[in-house]
């Protein structure tokens, strides 16, 4: 379901507690990452023999798996040469090992500085310049070397070893270039860095390999970060043969205001295409004809009240008033979740039904869009939610939560998210490339996906719906925020297929949600 993504500091430690505690040498693990590197390269080349190779070899580790590689893959038949960056002499430990067996397999090695990237076409690159302890910016010789890897990929192959060279591990920035390859083979687990979206296009296709680091290890010292998975699929549960409509839960979408109708429909179609069993939008008396052509949504309208044996109309039946949160307050126990806030408005009315509607006892929340707006900066009401309500705001709705812009964010999206979950309880959900979901002492987990289908207005909606539906059915708001993200995520990449260039409306995300859940359970079928 979530899978680890350990920072440089992690591995670091996996591996020390690895050779010291454990007593498996580094030159096993060493061994153990070069072949797996030589297997992944099995799978993608019918033959390795004859094949003109080129490795590049830097001052550290990395540059020991590089070595390592080079044996294994002459062994296979390459034409093998190796291009290291400071003099053989003057490595030492389990590099230097690498290094003599290289030597008396007569490998061809060359020492870069004291060439012109002269070289040669060779069909296949291994870049093993720098690891995943490089911090900071490259120096001048290193920048050279990495672009002239990639001016050499655009005619051959280029298989990076744990990490394309001059991106960093912790942020998958590049600083300021990275190689980029074809393929990352990333040893024991996939680093924080590589999962992050400014990452991708460098990474290519990122292949895991283990090395041998004790399961007990890991899990006694567990990463701070997590990736979201396909395994999320499974945790959902097989609807039973006997069950009705009341065995998968009502939803109540409460939004809406005028000109703005559009949202809760797309937040009920969002529950409903997860599997909600019924659905209910509540809003402004005004808006329920809105709805009329979706009969399969149901309407509560607000803002008449009966006094004296007739109705009478508090103000406008198209505004939000501390009224209708009264008249909500008798039909709350019909509903297992609530998404509050798709289309609700800003005005001093929507504000005052926010802060009667939070005042009373009520099934959990899930907290979007205009609803966020209202309750950012407002202690007394944020003081009202509980660890099973979900806060699902992007960028620029979190920063309101801290007095920044959406820009700040973005530049320190984990530290902002830790933030916020160290002063509320809830679940938060940070929108964007690369979703965050965090709760207080969980690890912070990440999507994968950064899809540009999801990129238009009202697919956060869809998103608040999916959230709802499940936890209707019953899931842990932590857990249903993680399965709401990955299935979304994935309904967006799904849509990619039809739609290469976007173009695709929010609606179409909902409707794609169920034969994206299909295709990712068929995985495991």
């Amino acid at each position: 379901m979530l899978s680890p993504l350990p920072t440089p500091m992690e591995m670091a430690l996996w591996d020390r507690l690895t050779i010291e505690g454990f007593g498996l040498s580094g030159a096993v693990l060493m061994e153990n990452a070069s072949r797996g590197a030589l297997q992944i390269l099995l799978q993608e080349f019918s033959s390795l023999r004859g094949r003109s190779v080129l490795i590049f070899a830097g001052p550290g580790n990395n540059g020991g798996d590089a070595f390592a590689l080079a044996r294994h893959l002459a062994q296979e038949g390459s034409q093998v040469q190796i291009l290291h960056t400071k003099p053989l002499s003057t490595y030492t430990g389990d590099t230097a090992l690498q290094i003599r067996l290289a030597q008396a397999m007569d490998i061809s090695c060359a020492y870069l500085p004291e060439h012109d990237l002269d070289f040669g076409p060779a069909e296949l690159i291994v870049d093993g310049l720098l690891g995943i302890g490089f911090q900071g910016s490259l120096r001048p010789d290193m920048e050279a070397w990495i672009r002239f890897i990639n001016k050499l990929g655009r005619s051959a192959y280029v298989l990076s070893l744990d990490i394309p060279s001059g991106l960093n591990a912790l942020t998958g920035k590049a600083s300021p270039v990275a190689v980029r390859a074809q393929t990352t083979v990333t040893f024991e687990a996939p680093k924080l860095g590589l999962f992050l979206p400014d990452a991708h296009e460098f990474t290519g296709q990122v292949q895991t390999v283990k090395i041998g680091i004790p399961d007990h290890i890991k899990k006694a010292h567990p990463t701070a970060h997590m990736a979201l998975t396909r395994e999320l699929g499974q945790v959902l549960k097989t609807p039973q043969a006997t069950g009705h409509k009341g065995s998968f839960g009502h939803v109540l979408v409460i939004g809406g205001s005028k000109g703005l109708a559009g949202a809760p429909l797309l937040a009920a179609q969002g529950a409903m295409r997860s599997g909600a069993g019924l659905v209910t939008i509540a809003g402004p008396q005004a808006l329920s004809a809105s709805y009329a052509p979706f009969p399969e949504i149901m309407t509560l309208g607000l803002g008449l009240t009966q006094e004296s044996g007739s109705t009478q109309s508090l103000g406008s039946s198209q505004d939000w008033s501390q009224t209708c949160a009264l008249e909500l307050a008798e039909h709350l126990d019909r509903f297992q979740a609530i998404v509050l806030g798709p289309g609700l408005g800003r005005t001093q009315g929507t504000y005052e039904f926010l802060v009667q509607f939070l005042s009373q006892p009520r099934p959990p929340l899930v907290l979007d869009a205009d609803a966020l707006f209202h309750v950012a900066g407002k202690s007394d009401l944020l003081a009202r939610l509980t660890d099973q309500d979900v806060l699902t705001p992007h960028p620029g709705e979190l920063g309101r939560f801290f007095g920044v812009r959406a820009e700040q964010i973005n530049a320190a999206r984990f530290e902002y998210a830790q933030q916020f979950i160290a002063q509320h309880p809830s679940v938060l959900v940070l929108k964007g490339a690369g979703t965050l979901v965090a709760q207080t002492e969980q690890p912070l987990a990440i999507s994968p996906f950064s899809a540009p289908n999801l990129a238009v207005a009202g697919s956060g909606d869809v998103l608040a719906g999916i959230l709802g539906s499940l936890i209707s059915q019953g899931y842990p708001a932590l857990t249903a925020a993680q399965v709401a993200v990955y299935w979304h995520g994935l309904a967006g990449t799904t849509l990619a297929r039809d739609f290469p260039y976007r173009g695709n409306t929010p609606l179409e995300i909902a409707h794609i949600l169920p034969q994206a859940l299909k295709e990712c359970s068929d995985a495991y079928s």
